[in-house]
């Protein structure tokens, strides 16, 4: 019975520490997809929608561009969405198809996602 005890306690250490783990790579990807989509959203968003997504630029002024930090704007758009946005235009905006790759996309709205204030 003792021994019993002390596998199911060291299995579950083990269980625990590899779950653990899972869930800190995927922290770290998410990181590094927010990270690369940082210098993708500068080179190729900030134009319109400013440094700061608040969309407070001439560009984004005259094609009324939505402010990005805004929690109610963006629960209101899933992520697909939002690349669908991105990769097709939508209103006013230009379409990136050409331009950015599916992982530029990407990795700009999960940065976009860190935006949210």
């Amino acid at each position: 019975m003792k021994r019993m005890k002390v596998f199911v306690f060291w299995t579950s250490v083990v269980v625990l520490s590899l779950a653990a783990s899972g869930v800190a790579r995927v922290a770290d990807k998410r990181k590094g997809a927010a990270s690369k989509g940082r210098a993708v959203y500068t080179a190729n968003c900030a134009r319109c929608h400013g440094g700061d997504g608040m969309g407070h630029t001439n560009m984004g002024e005259i094609m009324q561009a939505p402010d990005l930090t805004d929690a109610g704007w963006q629960g209101r758009r899933s992520a697909a969405r939002m690349i669908a946005s991105v990769t097709n235009g939508r209103g006013a905006m230009p379409a990136f198809k050409k331009k950015l790759s599916k992982s530029d996309i990407a990795a700009a709205v999960a940065y976009v996602r860190t935006l949210k204030r």
